[in-house]
């Protein structure tokens, strides 16, 4: 039996395939599509695969959505999931009136990627009978089964998050690029110039530091789930907000005794210290890490300070972490000195594969 993740080159952003199932029958579903290049080096495996079983775009930021942009734009679709789930402006202001307890507008599907769906005839949130990917819609009260027996328990967005973002939808649609009038190539952060790197990281200076939430409302409404196949869990984390995936974990926390059992983690927002808090960590059994991000200059993810909170929350268990590109902010983590001391070690991957890397999670 197969269940593995594979981290695509997606620069600073996310696309992300977990696969599960025999070898010779396997299931698929993908979260992002990453910057506007990612489409090119991931189209050729998406229209390969078989079973795609779900589509999730997560949220509407750029190093997460432009990829889509120009899939939507070919007149056929170069791939069918069998379901997607993705929250546009017609879901946060459904989330919106579910909170008020009003009847909802009419939706409106204005933006490029919505209008796509609409186009290619993708059964759109099928799994919420109020078109929510949402905490809390009904159908999130329990894990979601999809073919293969792999089960999804989603854990954020809740409708607030959904309806804070309302306000600020234009704003991060044009930050995105989807707009009707823009061009489908989004900024490229991209850069090969990096800063010379300084000593060993500090681990207990860094994880000392004073937590301080993110409160990007994007990244409060991104769709975040625990897959599990075969007893085997993993975390897609995407951008959501530290605080609403601590409220969701900690009743199943509770229920294994204190913490609840994870085999891998996909780390939240790229490892930004923003985003996973110390308690976080706290709450979750768990010794495996990946992060996706290419570490540009512009956030130089992943930060220091997320992976010290790791390291410090559970020091004497065997770790390992997993960055998809070689690039200064993962690198300095390769110390032998570090990794003795904090018991884990470092995986990167093939020079001729920089940006990808599968890991299995069972």
């Amino acid at each position: 039996m197969v269940f593995k993740m594979t981290m695509h080159p997606a620069l600073d952003g996310d696309c992300i395939q977990l696969s599960w199932g025999e070898t010779d029958t396997l299931h698929h579903l993908f979260v992002d599509l990453g910057r506007g290049k990612t489409w090119k080096s991931v189209h050729p495996i998406l229209a390969d695969l078989g079973q795609i079983e779900l589509f999730v775009m997560s949220h509407v930021d750029a190093d997460h959505i432009a990829g889509a942009v120009p899939m939507v734009r070919q007149d056929a679709p170069p791939f069918t999931p069998k379901r997607l789930w993705y929250n546009a402006r017609p879901q946060l202001e459904e989330a919106h009136h579910r909170l008020q307890r009003v009847e909802p507008f009419g939706p409106r599907q204005g933006e490029k990627l919505a209008r796509g769906i609409a186009k290619f005839q993708w059964p759109q949130n099928g799994e919420f009978a109020s078109g929510i990917v949402s905490t809390d819609s009904l159908e999130a009260g329990a894990p979601i089964a999809l073919p293969g027996r792999l089960t999804l328990r989603l854990l954020s967005p809740g409708d607030r998050e959904l309806a804070d973002l309302l306000p600020v939808w234009d704003r991060d649609l044009e930050r995105a690029g989807i707009r009707a009038f823009d061009p489908d190539e989004d900024e490229n952060p991209l850069d090969d110039i990096f800063e010379p790197l300084s000593g060993a990281p500090d681990v207990d200076t860094l994880a000392a530091t004073p937590y301080k939430r993110d409160d990007a409302e994007a990244n409060g409404a991104s769709i975040a789930f625990v897959a599990e196949f075969e007893g085997k869990r993993v975390l897609l984390a995407a951008d959501a907000h530290s605080e609403v995936l601590e409220a969701a974990l900690r009743p199943l926390a509770d229920a294994e005794g204190g913490t609840y059992r994870l085999d891998l983690l996909k780390v939240c927002h790229h490892g930004s210290k923003a985003n996973t808090s110390p308690e976080f960590f706290r709450m979750i059994d768990c010794t495996r890490f990946a992060f996706s991000t290419n570490g540009t200059r512009r956030h130089k993810h992943p930060d220091a300070e997320t992976i010290a909170r790791l390291l410090k929350a559970d020091p004497n268990r065997e770790k390992v972490i997993y960055f998809n590109y070689d690039q200064p902010s993962a690198r300095k983590w390769k110390s032998r000195l570090l990794s003795s001391l904090w018991s884990y070690h470092a995986v990167f991957p093939a020079p001729d594969e920089n940006g990808r890397l599968s890991i299995d999670i069972g």
